[in-house]
């Protein structure tokens, strides 16, 4: 079974046939999760391989067309294969990149509250040692200065991804989307009816790609909220020092451990997941204002009521 219109390659060419594009903290990692449990469905490891990214390129591996392509030559005969890099949404060049490369692919993009979306993203910066401000006002005025390449984290692989005004900024990237690929080559699912509906969203995806439905009916929890307890562990197991991971990986291949992750372990016991805490009233009130025109959009391109994403 494949995409529909699409005839699926042999696993030497392989090349995906859909895409989840974004955006981030709109339930990517959960819907991916998901479809690769469908016995019909392949996703990449890694889940996010921000090939198409030209742009940022702290974040892009691989780096070749043939090398990527390999990212799915495990799929199996007759399942559709796919990726779920959240970010090419924001990017500039991601979404022409993949229009020019799998032309017929189908693409799911997630949408949120701006607002809501740039204070989680901020705490998965935080999370993953990409972003040193641990207080979400204070990241958000650093905007300005970061742009100019002023104060930007030591470790930030990506300095692009703390522009939070700029990541949330849905209706823009919508409407590039849908100047590149086709509207009927697109599915896009707003955050409240994922959440309010979880099992209603996955089948519309399922029916959108063109697979059956495999009979899901549990949907946990995935990629909630997450904090660092301690930030001088997090500094080796979530950005070990490229030297150390060399050595790691060296020594794994030598005893046959490939596929052991030594340092998982320590990265679940050093985080705690804890719902975020709720922003200042006038600040929230001054996000939503810089939001206003990009709700506006959204709304218009998506045909749908944001009204309440303003108060």
């Amino acid at each position: 079974m494949g995409v529909a219109g699409v005839e699926v390659p042999s696993s030497s060419e392989r090349a995906p046939d859909f895409f989840i594009v974004g955006a981030p903290k709109c339930g990517t990692t959960a819907l991916s999760e998901y479809l690769r449990q469908h016995p019909d469905v392949f996703l990449s490891t890694p889940k996010e391989p921000f090939f198409f990214c030209e742009d940022f390129t702290g974040v892009r591996r691989p780096r070749t067309w043939d090398a990527y392509r390999r990212l799915f030559r495990r799929a199996p005969e007759g399942a559709i294969a796919g990726e779920a890099s959240a970010m090419y949404l924001y990017s500039e060049v991601a979404i022409a990149n993949i229009r020019r490369r799998c032309p017929g692919a189908r693409l799911i993009a997630l949408f949120r509250n701006p607002v809501d979306l740039a204070q989680a993203f901020h705490s998965e910066m935080v999370y993953g040692q990409n972003e040193d401000e641990l207080d979400f006002v204070r990241a958000w005025d650093l905007q300005a200065d970061r742009r100019k390449g002023v104060r930007l984290p030591p470790q930030a692989w990506e300095p692009r991804f703390l522009q939070y005004r700029a990541v949330a900024s849905l209706g823009s990237q919508l409407e590039r989307l849908l100047s590149v690929f086709p509207a009927d080559q697109v599915l896009t699912l707003l955050f409240d009816d994922y959440v309010r509906d979880t099992a209603g969203a996955y089948e519309r995806v399922l029916a959108f790609l063109g697979v059956a439905p495999d009979g899901r009916r549990e949907f946990p929890a995935v990629n909630e909220n997450k904090r660092i307890r301690r930030r001088g562990l997090a500094r080796w197991t979530q950005r070990p020092p490229a030297a150390i991971s060399r050595a790691v990986a060296s020594a794994k291949r030598a005893v046959g451990l490939e596929r052991v992750h030594l340092l998982g372990p320590l990265r679940r016991a050093n985080l705690e997941r804890t719902p975020r805490e709720p922003l200042p009233t006038d600040f929230r009130r001054r996000l939503i204002g810089e939001f206003d025109g990009e709700i506006e959009l959204l709304a218009r391109l998506l045909r749908r009521d944001l009204s309440s994403w303003r108060t």
